[in-house]
């Protein structure tokens, strides 16, 4: 689970941002809080702001080791850093994860140079005794490398961090476990890099508008608890069934880049976990896919309504029907963290308070981190005060991101939350001059 999350010199945050999940005093909904070794950690967290606040860039950063790990930093836009006023190229940006994994409290984290696209510095460090033990760490520039002079036993850790002494493209991280992968080295001594990973690579899913989205998840096999879902957000489908088809079909929705890219991401899923049945949603279809031996076999998904004994494509649904069964995945799978960019696109927002209704209300362990406008969700019947956040910026054109509970003493539980956030009580709204002359 994630405990917290740091980061500066991204995009339109300029200084160091700190985001927690750890529960503060409030008693209402107490279901809401996973409690592991005296830690009380919240299930869920909703970012609200103006356009342009820096939602969106918070689910970014939050994402942005899932881009490095997969692709290199060599690869990012080389403008990702703060570019304000007081910019300076040559700050380094930092990210940093606390989690709680196998009742264990991690801080992992790293620097980059994002114009020079460098690796700086990275670390991870077991933060569950008084006294933090640091797994590894190196930096680059001050060429400090630990652990060294180890048993023979794990002489591959040590050749691995001293193979990555002149690498500033790769996380040691990736490249350990790659490694790991490749040899089968299941030692419990390697537990704490395989959790850390895993976690943040396969156990974290990002959901944000883009061409098209790949989900490691069988519709069919599970349709029978999507349709009770559907059915409970009063969506009337009865069936999901599967139609041949082909990757031509998908290749003709996409561009020669994002087919590739489409491919990559594809296979890369596929050869980490065997038998498994992936579903793609492009242009408002599902299609699911799977590779027996080496061919893929490729299906698109029709949906059956009560009221009629005709099957329908995924385009013939409305945008929220769609948007439900891409998001649906959050109510199935357990451990998991989820990252929603703009929750209520496509939403009525009867819609939203009933996902988030039967999100919270699970007994699963998943986290669930969302942006939106949709402030009819700021009701403390179905939120707690501390699982509210803000995302403002100032006049320099700088993001803040802020929790309600600085307002503890003015958002009273009495008080009509979303009335109060719209007339700009705690920020992060627009100011709209309705003054103009044509």
């Amino acid at each position: 689970m994630l405990m917290g999350f740091k980061f500066k010199n991204f995009k339109s945050f300029e200084d160091l941002q700190y985001f927690s999940m750890i529960a503060g005093k409030v008693r209402n909904n107490e279901n809401h809080i996973t409690e592991i070794n005296g830690k009380k950690i919240l299930k869920f967290s909703g970012m609200y702001g103006a356009n342009g606040s820096g939602k969106s860039n918070f689910i970014l950063a939050l994402s942005l080791f899932q881009d490095i790990a997969s692709k290199g930093v060599s690869t990012l836009i080389n403008n990702l850093y703060y570019r304000g006023a007081n910019s300076n190229k040559d700050d380094n940006s930092y990210f940093e994860y606390e989690l709680c994994l196998n009742e264990k409290f991690y801080s992992y984290g790293f620097e980059i140079n994002i114009p020079k696209r460098q690796i700086v510095s990275e670390w991870l460090i077991d933060m569950t005794k008084k006294n933090p033990k640091v797994i590894f760490e190196r930096d680059i520039n001050k060429e400090y490398y630990y652990p060294d002079n180890l048993n023979k036993k794990y002489s591959n850790f040590e050749n691995c961090l001293s193979e990555m002494r002149a690498n500033t493209n790769d996380l040691f991280l990736k490249e350990m476990n790659r490694r790991l992968m490749m040899s089968k080295n299941n030692d419990e001594y390697y537990l704490d890099i395989k959790s850390v990973y895993k976690f943040l690579m396969y156990d974290t899913t990002i959901i944000r508008p883009s061409t098209h989205k790949l989900f490691g998840m069988d519709y069919i096999k599970n349709k029978d608890k999507i349709i009770d879902i559907l059915n409970k957000l009063d969506i009337n489908i009865v069936d999901i069934i599967e139609e041949k088809s082909s990757l031509d079909m998908i290749y003709a929705k996409m561009s020669n880049l994002d087919f590739s890219n489409f491919m990559d991401e594809l296979n890369n899923l596929l050869s980490k976990f065997n038998n498994l049945k992936c579903t793609l949603r492009i242009e408002n279809d599902l299609y699911t896919i799977k590779r027996e031996k080496d061919e893929y076999k490729v299906s698109s998904l029709k949906f059956k309504h009560a009221n009629s004994n005709d099957s329908f494509g995924a385009y013939e649904e409305s945008d929220g029907t769609i948007r439900i069964l891409e998001l649906i995945d959050i109510l199935l799978t357990n451990h998991k963290l989820f990252l929603i960019d703009e929750l209520d696109s496509s939403l009525h927002p009867v819609l939203v308070d009933g996902l988030l209704k039967i999100f919270l209300s699970s007994k699963k362990t998943n986290q669930l981190i969302i942006t939106t406008h949709e402030s009819k969700t700021l009701d403390f019947d179905l939120v707690r005060r501390d699982e509210i956040w803000f995302s403002e910026k100032n006049k320099k054109g700088a993001s803040r991101i802020y929790s309600l509970e600085e307002y503890k003493d003015v958002a009273r539980f009495d008080k009509k939350i979303d009335k109060a956030y719209l007339e700009g009580r705690f920020g992060a709204v627009a100011q709209i001059d309705t003054n103009y002359e044509d």
